[in-house]
């Protein structure tokens, strides 16, 4: 018997893909989509979904994954949004010419520039030529339900798509409505498994290709687009087989309200939706007969079945929540005057520009919408492209006073932040000749007000080479004595930083990193990272009936960084600052003299994602370190030096002061307390080595 229970729109996905028996989920999280894989996390770690879920550690990587795992013959599912899907976009456009259906929630959150985590549609729009199918939803419950619709129709062999699921961020992924959750073997019945007829597999008959010809290059694009026009049919097929069934449909392709007898029409996507149609009541009451139009089905466009629509229409009033920047319009009213250029008598379009960033639209917005549209069908109106404006708000404008502080007091960070501290005891070393380079983290969000130094947001991927691109820049200007400094979680760091990191130690550019590492995506949440320890509790990584935290055990950025020759690493810790400012005035004299980079990786404990009290920061640092689950040492030129010899305490004792390991039994901590005894004496051992092998 199908349930019913209230959640959020995220949860709703999560479900969908519990549901359809997604196999394959490969995931790497980001605001405000991450909460989708986490429920799906819970799912499989208490035992209620059988699938292998995968830490990638970048959106690029997760994409990947999902293509790989496609085409060897796996339903896959994983989601994303901004900065995340347009790093992903090589392999999104990878993902259409081997004709895998995979299924990708797009939670629409701005992409770039103005940052901002409010949604748009400026993230999805700029993939919409890569061939995949977009459906665009209106609540939680179309949410749930499109997932279930989404994996019958790609999975059809007359498709064989991958397909976005567009959900705003926000409005529909965090807010809560009641939501009913189909029955299982109702939705078997409905979704057999999947049965590729091409698969990656020495036992197949025949397997999938993606062949380098460029003379048929232009044949198969003709091929593909037949079958993406095609795939509509059968998206509404099944969008009227579902409704059969389950009792809700969505109107295929289009989702109209009250177009009978309109003499003009708004056209609209997402969430949005809800407040247009009460404003098409209100305006209704007053004589003013405008209908509404909601594009479900964004790629392939339904183009014929909105000109069966309009016809007779005198106005279509396109809201745009994003715009195509140089056309003078939003992509969707792009697309509505494309469908209906060629109409004998069509109407007129304007365009309606509202809500970007995530500003609200609101239903006395759409009545004013709705009524220019109506006069728009019978007179001339001011413009054809309104954007929809409110009060804006006073812009901040940071005011650096030289010679006084390198950070103000006061932030945004949790009580107990360590990132604070070490914040502060390195910009007391920096001082004011320094450039912080700040990837996507809790210091970015919480800390960046109070900065007295200038400061750049990077891109996640890509720290170490913004701090190249600037060095070079004061290099070949004649500017001497800047430190350009990053400044980043362990996320940004060992995981999706790594490569852009790595690289830059290759080059050896003189440049100093500080990993500030609170052992998990903190600022997303509580995710898994590289950093993470074995059996740590993570909302990724989450104990239940099947899993038991974390499996496996963290990167090992020391040997990591001393495998490329780095001149200068070391590790600190928040309950050792004098250590660690000693440390900071050692990077910076290596890169004064052009020797580079310096590596700084410190501990930071997070009352937030760690559970304990915020004023047992320092503490819980210090039991890291003489538990020796956290050893202070440095690698200066090659020479390995531990810094800090404490008096052993045993590893519980640090381990529970944290409700992220109170799960554990006596057996992992013993387990805990062999691999800090072994790390220890292999940092004794390496330390009687003298200069380490890696460096000549």
């Amino acid at each position: 018997m199908p349930t019913q229970d209230v959640m959020t729109g995220n949860k709703a996905v999560a479900h969908g893909v519990r549901l359809s028996r997604v196999q394959v989920i490969p995931i790497y999280p980001i605001t405000p989509q991450t909460s989708i894989v986490e429920h799906i996390a819970k799912f499989i770690a208490d035992g209620e979904m059988d699938a292998e879920y995968i830490h990638a550690e970048s959106e690029h990587s997760a994409m990947a994954a999902a293509i790989g795992a496609s085409l060897a013959g796996a339903r896959v599912f994983t989601s994303t949004c901004s900065q995340g899907l347009a790093y992903m976009h090589e392999c999104v456009a990878q993902a259409t010419a081997y004709r895998t259906p995979i299924l990708m929630a797009v939670v629409n959150r701005t992409l770039g520039w103005y940052w901002s985590t409010g949604p748009d549609y400026s993230d999805m729009m700029p993939e919409m030529n890569l061939g995949w199918i977009v459906v665009s939803v209106e609540s939680n419950q179309e949410a749930l339900d499109t997932v279930i619709q989404l994996y019958r129709a790609i999975e059809d062999p007359r498709v064989m798509l991958p397909a976005m699921l567009s959900l705003d961020g926000f409005y529909l992924s965090f807010s809560s409505e009641r939501v009913e959750i189909p029955d299982q073997e109702e939705v078997d019945e409905f979704l057999p498994p999947y049965r590729p007829r091409y698969r990656l597999d020495p036992e197949s008959d025949a397997w999938p290709t993606a062949l380098l010809a460029r003379p048929l290059h232009t044949r198969y694009r003709m091929v593909y687009e037949e079958v993406m026009r095609d795939s509509l049919h059968i998206l509404e097929e099944v969008d009227g087989e579902f409704g059969k069934r389950f009792g809700r449909s969505y109107g295929g392709a289009l989702d109209t309200y009250r177009v009978e007898d309109a003499e003009a029409l708004l056209v609209t996507m997402g969430s949005m939706t809800t407040a247009a149609r009460r404003a098409v009541d209100a305006v209704r009451k007053s004589g003013v007969k405008v209908g509404l139009v909601r594009v479900r089905v964004l790629r392939p466009f339904p183009s014929e079945e909105l000109k069966r629509i309009v016809e007779g229409v005198g106005a279509v009033g396109v809201v745009d929540r994003v715009v195509l920047h140089g056309t003078g319009c939003g992509n969707l009213c792009m697309d509505v005057k494309s469908a209906l250029y060629g109409m004998d008598g069509r109407p007129r379009v304007v365009n309606f520009v509202a809500g970007m960033g995530g500003q609200d639209v609101s239903v006395e917005d759409f009545v004013g919408m709705a009524k220019k549209t109506f006069r728009a069908a019978w007179e001339d109106v001011d413009s054809d492209v309104e954007y929809v404006l409110r009060e804006e708000e006073l812009v901040r404008r940071t005011v650096r006073l030289k010679g006084r502080y390198t950070i103000y007091p006061g932030s945004l960070g949790c009580a107990g932040c360590g990132a604070s501290i070490i914040l502060r005891n390195i910009l007391k070393v920096l001082g004011e000749e320094t450039i912080l380079v700040i990837p996507p983290s809790c210091a970015i969000v919480n800390y960046s007000d109070v900065l007295g130094v200038p400061y750049m947001l990077a891109n996640y991927a890509s720290t170490a080479s913004f701090q190249t691109g600037i060095i070079r820049a004061h290099r070949v200007l004649g500017r001497k004595g800047v430190k350009v400094v990053a400044f980043s979680g362990d996320g940004g760091t060992v995981d999706i930083g790594l490569q852009a990191l790595s690289a830059a130690a290759e080059r050896g550019e003189p440049i100093i990193w500080v990993c500030y590492d609170n052992e998990a995506y903190m600022n997303t949440g509580v995710q898994r990272s590289g950093s993470t320890p074995a059996y740590a509790w993570t909302t990724s990584t989450p104990v239940g009936r099947v899993w038991r935290g974390k499996a496996g055990v963290r990167k090992n950025m020391v040997l990591i960084m001393a495998a490329h020759g780095v001149p200068y690493i070391a590790t600190a810790s928040i309950a050792y600052l004098k250590d660690l400012r000693r440390k900071v005035e050692k990077a910076v004299e290596l890169v004064e003299e052009g020797v580079g980079p310096a590596y700084i990786h410190v501990q930071q404990p997070c009352p937030t994602g760690w559970g304990f009290p915020p004023e047992r920061t320092v503490e819980v640092a210090r039991l890291a370190v003489q538990s020796r689950m956290w050893v202070v040492l440095e690698v200066d030129d090659g020479r390995l030096r531990v810094n800090v010899k404490p008096r052993k305490v045993p590893v519980r004792d640090y381990l529970m002061t944290q409700r992220r390991f109170r799960h554990l039994t006596d057996e992992e901590v013993e387990r805990l307390q062999r691999i800090a005894d072994a790390g220890w004496e292999t940092w004794m051992r390496l330390e009687t080595m003298g200069r380490l092998p890696w460096y000549t």
